[in-house]
Order: C-alpha cells, then sequence, then structure tokens
C-alpha cells in the first residue's frame, strides 16, 4: 500500500477529558483506504502524516482528571473520533464520549470488529431512516460484517428485515430471524419485493434505481456509499460552501427519489459511546459474532492488511491483533 509506513510517535497524554487506551486490537476497514486516497477530504480533512485507524479494542491505561465514567483497567471498545483516529498503534487516546466498555466475555479481536459497523447500523436506522417497529427494511448486500451486526440491531429495534447476499450465508442469516433471504444469484430483488418502508445500500450507484424502486411512497432509502447531499451536510452543520457543494453532488439522486415521492438519506459514522453502549446491549443480548478473516497480520505488516483489505478476497473483518 503505497504511502504507508510504520513509524515510532511519542505516546499520546491524555487531555482532562480523555483515555488513554493500550490498543489490544484494531480493525482494517475500507474507510481506511479511502482517507490513505483522500476520497473522504470532503467529508472530513486528514491532514497528512496521518496515524491510521477507525476503531479498536484494549485495556484503560490512564484517564484524565475530568473522566468520570472509567477507570483504569476498564476493557473498552469505539468507532474514534474523526479527529481523533489513530488505531493502528499501541496507544489511543480519546475523548471518554466516544468509548464503551466492551460486551461482557468477548476477546478483544471480536470486539474490534464492531464499532463501525454497529453505529453505522445505529446511527442509519435510529437517526437517518427514522425507523418504527413494525416495518419492513430490505438491506442489499448484506451477507458481508455489516449485514452481520445490522441484522440483529434491526431484529432488536422490531424490523421485519429482509436482505440480499450469497447463497453461503443463508443458514445464518435465516438463523437471526430475517423474514426473507435472498440470493442474488438466484432473482433481482426488484422483482420480488414492493412496497417496503426502509432501503439500507451498501452496494452503490448500479443499485440507487432498484432500490429505489421497491419502497413505498414515503419510504427513505439510506446509501453507505454512494454521495452526500443537502440534507447530510445541514444536519453536520456544515459551512455554506459545503452545503451548495453536497447539493450539487447529490442532486440527481434527491431529484428520483422526489419524483417518486421517497427520500434518498446518506451517512458518514461518527463516534458516540452512548449510542456504542446500546449496541453492546444488543450485541450481548444476541451474541452478535462478526466473522474475521484468517489472515493474521502483526502491527509491522500493516501494509499487507491494508492490501488485502482493498483487494480481496476476504472472508470478514481483518483485525491486527497488537
Amino acid at each position: 500500500m503505497e504511502g504507508v509506513s510504520l513509524q515510532q510517535v511519542p505516546r499520546p497524554e491524555p487531555q482532562e477529558n480523555e483515555l488513554l487506551v493500550k490498543v489490544r486490537a484494531a480493525a482494517v476497514n475500507p474507510l481506511d483506504i479511502l482517507q490513505i486516497t483522500g476520497q473522504v477530504r470532503l467529508l472530513h480533512p486528514y491532514a497528512m502524516p496521518l496515524t491510521l485507524g477507525n476503531e479498536c479494542a484494549g485495556i484503560v491505561e490512564k484517564v484524565g482528571r475530568r473522566v468520570t465514567d472509567f477507570q483504569v483497567g476498564d476493557r473498552v471498545y469505539a468507532r474514534l473520533p474523526l479527529d481523533r483516529i489513530g488505531a493502528f498503534a499501541e496507544y489511543v487516546a480519546a475523548d471518554q464520549g466516544a468509548w464503551a466498555r466492551m460486551p461482557a466475555g468477548y476477546d478483544f479481536v471480536t470486539a474490534a470488529a464492531i464499532p463501525l459497523a454497529g453505529l453505522t447500523a445505529w446511527q442509519g436506522l435510529v437517526e437517518e431512516l427514522e425507523v418504527q417497529a413494525g416495518g419492513r427494511l430490505l438491506i442489499t448486500g448484506a451477507s458481508g460484517s455489516f449485514g452481520q451486526v445490522a441484522v440483529p440491531i434491526a431484529r432488536a429495534l422490531g424490523l421485519r428485515v429482509v436482505v440480499t447476499g450469497n447463497a453461503r450465508a443463508r443458514e445464518r442469516f435465516e438463523a437471526m430471524g430475517v423474514e426473507q433471504y435472498i440470493d442474488y444469484r438466484q432473482a433481482n430483488y426488484w422483482d420480488l419485493l414492493s412496497g417496503v418502508d426502509y432501503v439500507i445500500d451498501t452496494l452503490g450507484a448500479g443499485e440507487f434505481e432498484h432500490g429505489l424502486s421497491v419502497l413505498r411512497p414515503g419510504g427513505r432509502l439510506l446509501s453507505l456509499r454512494l454521495g452526500p447531499n443537502r440534507a447530510f451536510a445541514e444536519r453536520q452543520g456544515m459551512p455554506w460552501f459545503k452545503r451548495e457543494l453536497f447539493a450539487l453532488a447529490g442532486h440527481k439522486y434527491d431529484a428520483a427519489a422526489r419524483r417518486q415521492g421517497k427520500e434518498y438519506r446518506f451517512l458518514f459514522v461518527r463516534s458516540n459511546g452512548e449510542q456504542l453502549r446500546r449496541v453492546t446491549e444488543i450485541v450481548e443480548q444476541r451474541g452478535i459474532l462478526p466473522d474475521i478473516d484468517s489472515h493474521t497480520f502483526s502491527l509491522e505488516q500493516i501494509r499487507e492488511a491494508l492490501a488485502l483489505v482493498a483487494k480481496g478476497p476476504v472472508s470478514g473483518k481483518v483485525v491486527i491483533p497488537m
């Protein structure tokens, strides 16, 4: 992976509201690739050089003087704040508001694979789609690590869930209680479904029109892969020039949705320890265990780990034990 190297940096000192955490495991995500290549610079500008790594699990080593919710020795995990990423390191410091205690009985590697997917699912369902119990949700391309976390969370929120994915994952997702599992090699979901209340698209531009077509009037489609729009910029409190820029970027999606009396949403997941605690409760109650890829990397092999995530194939989350 070009432009990535291992460097010695000082151990961070926690500020008054921060935890210093000794990292025991950190997950590698496609988001790390986007940060390296600058593809998310408009969503959040990252100054280089940058310590990569968006989610991790570890042990609290030290607490700032205003920290009240944690103590030294706690086993914690987080999707790190956008302005304080750096999980690919021996130590990381971040505000106490980003952290939650790990699910009881979970090891560090498994725990490190949960925060990003868990918070994406929670924020997508609760904040963007504003789901109501009893509603019907379609998740396209759900057989990967996101779906393994998102489906149980959706079920816990009282949703009827339909997913598309590969044949290998059918049994696992049916055990989670999905209403319908559609093998994408055997059938097109847009030929089988209609009147869906909510759609989460994990696949991108080629699926937008199909996802929109199965929604009921008034329904919402949330994309994790397409571009931001004006509504996203306004909800994030972005300056006027980014609101105008994202209004242009998302215009074709907004316009297509409006023509059918539907709504388009976009999400860029952020840290939130309180929400992660809610996710943790569901993880414990439902025994959520995301797949972990069998490849093993050390921190010194971070370039190889990033290359595997970028090019594949992977059979679960790539996690680096420290």
